[in-house]
């Protein structure tokens, strides 16, 4: 089950997965990338009817499923559902749970954001076994912590090489002018970059290519690339971490989540991070974790064994 998603799924998932999907929350962000909390708020208020109706027709499916345990990956509706089903077992999996533990480095600022990354966690949480996923391995009382999860093909290292270019993964295409100017000033550089396109862009740079958003085509040139630059979220910077791709991350402005896992991968040698893309900022290497990424099936069986589930 999965909510809605405006872009649609990827074939990875088409492909994976029968998805039945249903109205959830959204998050609005204008058009420098940065996330409107006013916004956010105001459509999810207007669609309240619609999450109510999508709450109803998740817990008639979980009751005519009959499921026997529920994997939660921080869907909020999803954990609110644990209340009417005591009897099925729920673990809940996100790396949001790392972000509230007392080893997690700590943003300044983003208060309401704060406070509303603790109603989550507790709401997708409701009666679960909570599990953190996490680009290193800490010790919690209250959580299990888990390497990121990943897809199978990011775990294919053998075809690795560098052929020289930097990769470049755009949130939205708002942000190409910043890259077409970056560069401008690094002729010496190639970059090819993916991102949802809504026009063409004409007279780029040489040293430029834009491609249409692909999660296949992405991952696979990211296994050639020498440096990757993204946003702050947890899954690209976990797949180029994996592979010991030097990693430039740039966080949504006003995302807290965002801005936290930047400053997360900077403390622990993973990646640097920056307001905006300056292609000179990019190192010339990373530490990479690979032998804590490779562990997530033990720590999985682990996790299953304490609730006597066996697959």
């Amino acid at each position: 089950m999965s909510g809605k998603k405006r872009k649609g799924f990827s074939n990875y998932f088409l492909n994976s997965f029968n998805i039945k999907t249903h109205d959830g929350f959204d998050f609005v962000f204008d058009k420098n990338g940065s996330m409107n909390i006013f916004r956010t708020v105001f459509k999810n208020v207007l669609k309240f009817p619609k999450l109510v109706m999508s709450f109803i027709n998740i817990c008639l499916f979980i009751k005519r499923e009959k499921p026997n345990v529920i994997f939660n990956y921080y869907e909020p509706m999803i954990g609110l559902s644990a209340i009417f089903f005591p009897s099925i077992k729920y673990i809940s999996f996100g790396h949001q749970y790392a972000m509230t533990s007392h080893f997690y480095p700590r943003v300044r600022g983003y208060y309401f954001q704060k406070l509303f990354l603790r109603i989550l966690n507790y709401i997708t949480s409701i009666r679960a076994k909570k599990v953190a996923m996490s680009y290193y391995e800490f010790s919690d009382e209250n959580i299990d912590i888990l390497p990121p999860i990943l897809r199978k093909e990011s775990y294919d290292l053998d075809g690795n090489k560098n052929e020289g270019f930097i990769l470049v993964y755009l949130i939205n295409q708002e942000l190409i002018p910043q890259l077409i100017s970056e560069c401008k000033k690094h002729p010496n550089l190639k970059v090819e970059c993916f991102v949802k396109l809504k026009n063409n862009f004409k007279n780029l740079p040489e040293n430029l290519k834009i491609n249409d958003l692909c999660g296949e085509s992405f991952q696979k040139k990211m296994k050639i690339c020498k440096a990757v630059v993204c946003s702050g979220g947890f899954e690209t910077t976990s797949e180029a971490i994996y592979q010991n791709k030097p990693v430039l991350m740039i966080p949504i402005k006003n995302h807290f989540e965002q801005n936290s896992n930047s400053l997360d991968a900077y403390v622990h040698n993973f990646a640097v991070y920056s307001n905006i893309i300056d292609l000179s900022k990019i190192p010339n290497y990373q530490s990479g974790n690979k032998i804590w990424f490779d562990t997530y099936k033990e720590k999985l069986k682990n996790i299953f064994e304490l609730y006597n589930i066996y697959i």
